[in-house]
């Protein structure tokens, strides 16, 4: 085959697949999730994993999600971490590391069902524990933030769904909203990196995936700056109610009872 026709099949092969409602539903769930990010600095995995993993599949879905944010969420994160705290930021990144590639191993080899459960039942359980009026008393400390880092790492690996261990650990502090939301940045943009690598050496990044993340990418982008917008002005409380709120949202559409109305 010669370059043009391969250029050709290329051209084609990319075109049918712009051509399927699926890409199209899957774009308009990305702005959704980007404006999410934006505003919280977390919650776009929380929108568009538990959306698309009914039509995409878990292992696609994390896949096409961990991409077009590699190219536009995760450098946005690099720029706070001036804001960071990063006593409490980087032994939480320590713990992911390390957990990591269990993560995506299980991703890689487990039945695409049993993870969409595990999934759901996850955020519902962190769900319960943010409505039970739990709070953290007093700052994190590094042990506590290594032992949250871990648990976001394995389950970020292997479902794409770290936030609510996290936001929970971190809204049920007494930090500002500002603060917060800076860890938060911060933490998933060293995580997403890290994360991206470890898909690429175990080969999720197919040609569907990469068109996916390319038609997602723009988009997602528009989402974060509009998200970034309505976050200036935001009061504490209305910013964790929200946050409360984004969590019980994913935890509604991860079940995959909705199935036969998302599919």
């Amino acid at each position: 085959m010669d370059f043009s026709s391969g250029l050709a099949a290329l051209v084609h092969d990319v075109w049918q697949l712009l051509l399927q409602p699926t890409t199209w539903f899957v774009a308009v769930v990305v702005l959704v999730s980007g404006i999410v990010r934006g505003y919280s600095g977390f919650g776009g995995a929380l929108i568009f994993i538990p959306l698309t993993a009914s039509i995409l599949g878990p292992r696609k879905a994390v896949a096409v999600f961990y991409l077009f944010d590699l190219v536009s969420a995760t450098p946005y994160g690099y720029t706070y971490f001036p804001k960071a705290n990063w006593k409490e930021v980087a032994p939480m990144y320590a713990g992911a590391f390390l957990l990591l590639p269990a993560g995506t191993w299980v991703l890689a080899h487990s039945d695409p069902l049993a993870l969409r459960w595990a999934l759901s039942l996850l955020v519902i359980f962190m769900l319960m524990l943010l409505m039970s009026g739990w709070r953290y008393k007093g700052q994190p400390t590094a042990l506590a933030s290594f032992g949250v880092g871990m648990v976001a790492g394995f389950s970020g690996g292997s479902t794409g769904i770290s936030g609510p261990v996290v936001i929970a650990y971190w809204l049920s502090s007494v930090s500002e909203a500002a603060v917060i939301r800076a860890n938060i940045m911060v933490f998933y943009a060293l995580q997403s990196t890290t994360t991206d690598v470890y898909l690429f050496l175990q080969g999720f990044f197919t040609f569907d995936v990469v068109v996916y993340a390319l038609v997602a990418w723009p988009l997602y982008s528009l989402g974060l700056a509009i998200g970034a917008r309505f976050f200036k002005g935001t009061s504490e409380g209305f910013y964790r109610y929200s946050a409360y709120g984004l969590i019980a949202l994913s935890a509604l559409l991860s079940l995959p009872l909705f199935d036969k109305w998302l599919r």
